[in-house]
């Protein structure tokens, strides 16, 4: 299934820098079984994602695999965030990332607990996008994946050892 997401408002430049968060990290474009290039990158998307961030709005399309990357991809760029306001706007392991947020939300460069809005306003767009996916799903007559739902796969895999 291809999923369309209209970004509107600051959500084009958050997915983004979500996506050089992505990108920036080494080997994220392989696939992990093969070790070869992925059908299924996110490199396409940053390219035709670029070109709309001055725009009030942008629509980009991801198949599957390229949706969980992303809503990985948005989960690493908080935890980013996180550490930009803990290092007090010191730069991230991420390649391009620290330069990226500040280039897209200039607020970040004057006072490094901006990073803090940023993030909440990742989780934010987390959480609409996983609601869309699932909606969209729903009204194609498909079950939503687990990631798509917001739900978790099973257990927790490790159990703790009985006391005897």
């Amino acid at each position: 299934m291809t999923i369309a997401l209209r970004l509107t408002h600051d959500e084009p430049r958050l997915v983004y820098l979500a996506l050089v968060y992505h990108l920036g990290r080494p080997g994220s474009e392989l696939d992990p079984a093969t070790v070869a290039p992925s059908e299924h990158g996110l490199r396409s998307v940053k390219v035709a994602l670029e070109r709309d961030l001055a725009a009030d709005d942008a629509v980009i399309e991801l198949d599957e695999e390229q949706y969980r990357k992303l809503l990985s991809a948005i989960y690493g760029s908080v935890n980013e965030l996180r550490v930009h306001h803990m290092r007090g706007g010191g730069a991230s392991t991420v390649e391009r990332f620290s330069e990226t947020a500040r280039s897209l939300f200039p607020d970040l460069a004057q006072d490094p607990a901006r990073a803090l809005d940023v993030a909440e306003a990742m989780i934010m767009l987390h959480r609409r996008i996983e609601r869309a996916v699932a909606r969209a799903a729903e009204a194609a007559g498909e079950e939503p994946s687990a990631s798509a739902t917001g739900t978790k796969r099973g257990r927790w895999p490790f159990r703790r050892a009985r006391r005897r």
